[in-house]
C-alpha cells in the first residue's frame, strides 16, 4: 500500500503546483494588463495635458496678436484718419479732390473696422464678460451678415449660466470651426445651432442642410481636413463628447455632450459658475 500513498501523494503535489503555477501566471498576466492600462491612463492624460498647454499657447498668442492689432495698428489707423481730415480741410472743395478724399476716408474707416474685427475674433470678449450662450448667437449674427448662409440660434436653459473660461473656450472655438465648416463645404443654406442649458442637461448641436460627406472616409485620409483634430483635441481637454451624423447629401449633424456634466452640479459656486 505504501507505493500507493506515495503515488496519490505525488499527484496531489503535482496538481497542487499545477494549480499554483496556473494561478501565478493569472495573476501576473492580470497584474501586467493592470500596468498597461495604467500606463495607457498615463499616456492619454500626458497627451491631454500636452493639448491643453499647446492650446493655452495658441490662444496667449492670439490674445497677444489681438492686443498688438487694437493697441498698434488701431491707434495708427485712428492718427492717420485724423491726420488725413487735417489735410483734407486744407485742399479746397474741388469735385475731384472731394471724391477721392472720400474714398481714402472709406477705406480707412473699412480697415480700422477690419481691425476691430479681427481683433475681437481672436479674443472674443462677449464670452469673457457674457458666457457662452451669447458670445455663440453674436458670431453666428455676424456670419450671417458677412456670408450668404442663413444661421439661426436657439438656447434652452439658464442663459446666465457661466462655465469655468477654459471650458467656455473651447466649445466656443469648437463651434467656430463647425460654422467655418458648413461657410467653407457644406455647400447649403441654412445652418442651426442649438444648445441646451442647466438645469436639464448640456447638449450643443450644429447642423445644416448641405451636401454631407462620408465621415469614415473622411476620417482615413492622411490629412482628414474640417478640423476634425483641433476639434476633437478641443474636447478631449474638458471630457466632451462629439458624435457626427452624415452621410452625402443628407446634411450634417454634429452633436456635442459633456457626459460628466450631471455631475458637475455640485461644483455651482457663487455667480452661478460651473467647472468644466
Amino acid at each position: 500500500m505504501a507505493p500507493f500513498y506515495t503515488i496519490v501523494i505525488g499527484t496531489s503535489i503535482m496538481l497542487f503546483m499545477a494549480m499554483f503555477i496556473v494561478v501565478f501566471v493569472m495573476y501576473y498576466q492580470r497584474k501586467q494588463i493592470e500596468q498597461q492600462i495604467r500606463v495607457k491612463d498615463m499616456e492619454a492624460e500626458f497627451q491631454r495635458k500636452l493639448l491643453e498647454v499647446s492650446m493655452a499657447s495658441t490662444e496667449a498668442e492670439r490674445r497677444r496678436i489681438a492686443q498688438d492689432l487694437h493697441d498698434d495698428i488701431g491707434a495708427l489707423l485712428s492718427v492717420t484718419k485724423l491726420t488725413f481730415n487735417a489735410l483734407h480741410s486744407q485742399l479746397g472743395s474741388k469735385e475731384q479732390a472731394e471724391r477721392l478724399a472720400q474714398q481714402v476716408r472709406e477705406a480707412i474707416d473699412e480697415t480700422i473696422s477690419h481691425v476691430r474685427r479681427i481683433s475681437r475674433e481672436l479674443v472674443p470678449t462677449t464670452l469673457e464678460r457674457f458666457g457662452l450662450a451669447a458670445a455663440i448667437q453674436e458670431f453666428a449674427a455676424k456670419s450671417n451678415l458677412q456670408h450668404g448662409l442663413k444661421i439661426t440660434f436657439d438656447c434652452h436653459g439658464d442663459e446666465d449660466l457661466r462655465f469655468e473660461p477654459r471650458a467656455e473656450l473651447m466649445l466656443y472655438r469648437v463651434v467656430q470651426e463647425l460654422i467655418n465648416n458648413a461657410l467653407k463645404h457644406s455647400k447649403g443654406r441654412n445652418v442651426h445651432i442649438q444648445i441646451e442649458l442647466p438645469p436639464r442637461k448640456f447638449c450643443l448641436v450644429v447642423e445644416d442642410d448641405g451636401q454631407g460627406f462620408d465621415f469614415a472616409d473622411v476620417r482615413l485620409r492622411p490629412s482628414p481636413g474640417l478640423g476634425l483634430d483641433s476639434i476633437e483635441g478641443r474636447l478631449r481637454i474638458i471630457n466632451g463628447k462629439m458624435d457626427y451624423q452624415t452621410s452625402l447629401n443628407k446634411g450634417c449633424r454634429v452633436i456635442i455632450t459633456l457626459p460628466n456634466f450631471m455631475s458637475m452640479d455640485s461644483k455651482v459656486a457663487s455667480g452661478k459658475s460651473i467647472i468644466g
